[in-house]
């Protein structure tokens, strides 16, 4: 069950894409996503930095999924990566409308384009330091990582800007992996974190 806390949160974040799709990200107001979602000023500023946190606020959250959903023993690698891949997928799927507006925002904006980019460097550099922590070279497990991270951003892309509405995310992180020539094996992985 959503506590009051998190309601509050997705309150916000909905009220933030209505406005900055209305009014644009630039006029938008702290206040103005405040009073749209129906709390103070003080209540958005306990969520969030600034405005354009509302965009960016679940980055702990899906930095630890990321890594709760590599095995202790991450061999083969990318196995384990498309694993994490995998979780994330899941994850974000039933958000996709939601998903799809932030994205055609992040494109509109350099700002948040780059905040973007810094996002993906948190969640490159996290996954890293656990896999090395976890017996990995640091060339491999960064050279790793970031391809993975590379074929998500593919796929994720695609996904949000396709007019497909049974469009998949995770069969998009497939065709990414395949048209590279990588192996998914998502059935095998896995799924013990033994």
């Amino acid at each position: 069950m959503v506590d009051r806390r998190e309601r509050s949160r997705e309150r916000l974040q909905e009220a933030a894409l209505e406005l900055f799709t209305l009014d644009g990200y630039t006029e938008t107001t702290a206040v103005a996503i405040a009073e749209r979602a129906g709390v103070t000023e003080r209540t958005f500023y306990r969520h969030f930095r600034d405005k354009r946190e509302v965009l960016f606020g679940d980055g702990d959250r899906l930095v630890r999924l990321l890594v709760d959903a590599l095995p202790l023993r991450p061999k083969p690698l990318d196995r384990a990566l498309r694993n994490a891949l995998s979780a994330l997928a899941a994850d974000l799927t039933p958000r996709r409308e939601r998903l799809a507006r932030r994205a055609a925002l992040v494109r509109a904006h350099r700002e948040l384009a780059e905040r973007e980019l810094l996002k993906l460097q948190c969640w490159a550099e996290a996954l890293a330091h656990v896999l090395i922590d976890r017996g990995i070279d640091d060339l491999t497990a960064v050279a790793e990582v970031e391809v993975a991270l590379a074929l998500f951003r593919t796929a994720f892309t695609l996904w949000v800007t396709s007019e497909d509405d049974a469009a998949d995310l995770e069969k998009m992180i497939d065709r990414a992996y395949a048209a590279t020539g990588r192996r998914t094996m998502r059935s095998q992985v896995l799924g013990s974190r033994s």
